[in-house]
């Protein structure tokens, strides 16, 4: 996937900022930018892929070396299943995530809940687990990438297992 070597690219041009004393602790808002891989299972063998844009918010709370928070985001979304022949508009997710500090950065682990909007489809729940890394570019700015499997069991009732491949890049303000 093209797009997966472009937020790669992004993500190594902003590595070599010089990361100043972080606090991961309170809010934080963001934008984010991602791809996608989808694999449908069942009656159907059909994959798909697209790209997505997006926002986020979410609250972390420091505790010894860990931190723990919560994470709410939404985007908009550009996939496309059997060349078009199904399409999903939108995804939105609530995750609990934990991490720790690892070379300037915050290293986390997400899990939660993801919901999906399909004009063809239709809407349906599933759930999803993940891992990301957050690095400080100032002393309120972050720049970040985060690697997410969701799953979506008999989507809509429908006897297809859709599993989901994403990768995105991320922009943050800490306040």
């Amino acid at each position: 996937m093209t797009m997966n070597k472009y937020l790669l690219a992004a993500l190594i041009a902003t590595a070599p900022i010089a990361a100043t004393a972080q606090s991961w602790d309170g809010g934080y808002v963001g934008v984010q930018l991602g791809s996608a891989d989808i694999d449908v299972d069942g009656a159907a063998e059909l994959e798909g892929d697209g790209t997505s844009v997006g926002i986020f918010a979410g609250f972390n709370v420091s505790n010894g070396g860990l931190v723990y928070g919560a994470e709410i985001d939404y985007d908009t979304t550009d996939y496309e299943i059997a060349d078009g022949a199904q399409e999903v508009d939108s995804t939105t997710r609530l995750k609990g995530r934990i991490g720790t500090e690892l070379g300037g950065g915050l290293a986390y682990g997400v899990a939660g809940f993801v919901a999906a909007t399909s004009p063809g489809l239709g809407d349906d729940n599933g759930y999803l687990i993940g891992l990301g890394y957050d690095f400080p570019v100032s002393d309120n700015i972050f720049v970040g990438a985060e690697l997410l499997q969701h799953q979506f069991e008999d989507y809509n009732d429908s006897d297809l297992d859709v599993g989901v491949t994403t990768i995105k890049a991320r922009v943050g303000f800490n306040f």
